[in-house]
């Protein structure tokens, strides 16, 4: 093997990986795009809570009130669509006010659960669902 060969690999190493975070970079969503996609789907979030089938956890996301509700793979989606977006909504809104994601769904939770009607499922850091007329602050 040639003493240049090494070399090449990792210039084509290098290559790939910026190549791979300008892609990743320009296939991110915008805040209005993940914003448009949770509007789209606020009907049905809706809807499940009124049923008692999703409810809001402390740290910003929503969640399955019970694990058979997830059998329904339309409610399983939805679930799913909604914290990814919620997660990436949170990575930009920390990237604005220069805190942590995490810091920042903290937050969002907090104010879920301040807003949320009293028949609405809440799941403390305690991990157990309460309705937020019986939820102890």
């Amino acid at each position: 093997m040639n003493a240049r060969c090494p070399k090449a690999v990792f210039s084509l190493g290098l290559c790939a990986a910026i190549l791979g975070a300008m892609a990743a970079a320009a296939c991110a969503d915008t805040k209005e795009q993940i914003v448009e996609r949770m509007a789209k789907r606020l009907a049905a979030v809706k809807q499940y809570k009124a049923e008692g089938k999703i409810g809001e956890t402390f740290d910003g996301l929503v969640d399955a009130v019970r694990a058979q509700y997830l059998d329904d793979a339309t409610l399983r989606k939805l679930v799913a669509d909604e914290n990814t977006d919620r997660k990436a909504f949170y990575i930009l809104g920390a990237e604005k006010y220069g805190v942590t994601p995490e810091v920042f769904a903290l937050s969002a939770g907090r104010r879920n659960f301040r807003e949320a009607r009293p028949e609405d499922w809440l799941r403390p850091k305690d991990g157990k669902w309460v309705q937020k007329k019986d939820l102890k602050e």
